[in-house]
């Protein structure tokens, strides 16, 4: 994609290079906790994924990122160096987006706010949908592990791609067999899956069909310290489970959504995967 510049001012935005990489760690807040270098080395060479960066004075100050699979494309990462901030690179990388995929024949574009960057993306056109509520365990819990969850295994992948399907009206599947190994479902007695955890993916997704599956899930990923959930606010049974584990809470932020609006089950949602692509 050839770079586009802005008028007197010398700046671009251009398709990310491996050299541009490394540094890039640089750009997110310290508290996101966020390896931004591995993930583009992870979906770099992926055909949905697509990533930039803004050049100015030739000097990296930003990128954003887009996943797009049919009609459906998720916006995430972008991210202005701390100095430039309030410049408007973040309005123009973020328009830039939006181009990029309504030129890709995408109908319904998405991603997740902070509160910073929520005005931005009015400006575009987008609106809100929802609040995501964030929860962090600080130290490990106990956990009496249930009968009920096992390791999935690759004749569960069809079930697994359903549940998420059937909850995002997205076909994930190329994300969710990236993410498969070390995953864990919940079955009932007849070995139908009820809910799963894919802890790789992202943040560690979890989406669940059933209640009581929905909060061991929870319970199981936040045995250990340092994990961090975030789920929509109609899920009242999860957010009531991770507020009486006493996790500290973090700030609230919003999915926004461009476009042709697409159904979802939010309060199958116990965890998303991640901001760049729910």
């Amino acid at each position: 994609m050839a770079a586009i510049k802005k008028n007197d001012r010398n700046e671009m935005i251009r398709e990310i290079r491996y050299s541009d990489i490394e540094g890039l760690n640089n750009l997110p807040p310290s508290e996101w906790k966020f390896d931004y270098e591995a993930l583009i080395r992870d979906f770099i060479k992926e055909d949905f994924f697509y990533a930039f960066t803004q050049v100015h004075d030739n000097k990296i100050v930003g990128t954003g990122n887009v996943f797009l699979k049919g009609k459906i494309g998720w916006l995430g990462n972008i991210m202005v160096d701390k100095d430039c901030r309030g410049k408007g690179f973040g309005y123009l990388m973020t328009k830039f987006l939006v181009d990029f995929l309504e030129n890709k024949g995408c109908e319904t574009q998405l991603l997740i706010a902070t509160e910073l960057g929520e005005a931005v993306y009015r400006k575009l056109g987008f609106k809100k949908m929802t609040e995501y509520l964030s929860f962090e365990s600080k130290v490990d819990n106990e956990l009496s592990f249930p009968n009920s969850v096992r390791k999935l295994e690759l004749s569960d992948l069809e079930s697994v791609s359903k549940l998420d399907l059937d909850t995002n009206s997205e076909d994930r599947i190329h994300l969710i067999q990236k993410f498969y190994t070390n995953g864990v479902g919940y079955f009932n007695d007849q070995n139908e899956l009820l809910g799963f955890y894919l802890p790789e993916f992202g943040r560690g997704l979890i989406i669940s069909k059933d209640k009581q599956a929905g909060i061991e899930l929870i319970k199981l990923k936040h045995s250990k310290k340092g994990k961090r959930t975030l789920l929509p606010v109609e899920n009242q049974i999860g957010i009531e489970q991770l507020e009486n584990m006493g996790l500290w809470k973090g700030e609230k932020s919003s999915r926004m959504i461009l476009g042709k609006e697409n159904k979802w089950i939010p309060s199958n949602i116990y965890s998303y995967g991640s901001g760049y692509c729910g």
